[in-house]
């Protein structure tokens, strides 16, 4: 049985022993759960599920954490004379081998202002990019770099694998 499954089953089994079938049990039988399978991972054999579920609310503190410091940069470059824009096109070699990880990745690292995903190699293991604020090209490679480690937790059943040497993409 999968982990959400089971947290989905805990959370039913609670509301119906509360004895109030509404969305506030079912919520509280939920988070009640969770808690159950992350202190009992190898017994319920939800580990996985776990570490999983915490990468993702991680994920989410991380990334909107990103946006906001990149939209108050793009901000205070909207009001100087002469921002030091600074605009580059980089090649980031890239882990996420899933399209639908790929996508997702994609979409956030258009979400930020300030940069714009151009597309990927023909093997879609480089993707490039146009950023703009950042002080050197690595510097830009490395914020995208960022965002994909926090999506390979997410999407990884085990550790994140190690970043690719800069100097292989082309």
């Amino acid at each position: 049985m999968s982990g959400l499954t089971l947290n989905l089953l805990l959370a039913v089994v609670w509301m119906l022993l509360a004895g109030e079938v509404s969305t506030r049990e079912l919520v509280i039988g939920f988070l009640l759960g969770f808690g159950i399978l992350a202190l009992f991972p190898r017994a319920l054999g939800s580990g996985g599920y776990v570490r999983r579920t915490l990468a993702g609310l991680g994920f989410v503190g991380f990334f909107l954490r990103e946006l906001t410091v990149a939209n108050v940069q793009v901000a205070l470059f909207a009001l100087r004379p002469h921002p030091p824009l600074n605009p580059m096109l980089v090649a980031v070699p890239l882990r996420l081998r899933r399209d639908s990880a790929q996508t997702l990745l994609v979409a956030l690292v258009n979400l930020s202002p300030g940069t714009v995903v151009m597309g990927f190699s023909a093997d879609r293991r480089t993707m490039y990019a146009h950023a703009i604020g950042n002080a050197s090209p690595r510097a830009a490679r490395d914020s995208i770099l960022r965002v994909e480690d926090r999506l390979l937790r997410v999407f990884s059943p085990g550790p994140a694998p190690q970043n690719p040497s800069p100097e292989a993409s082309p």
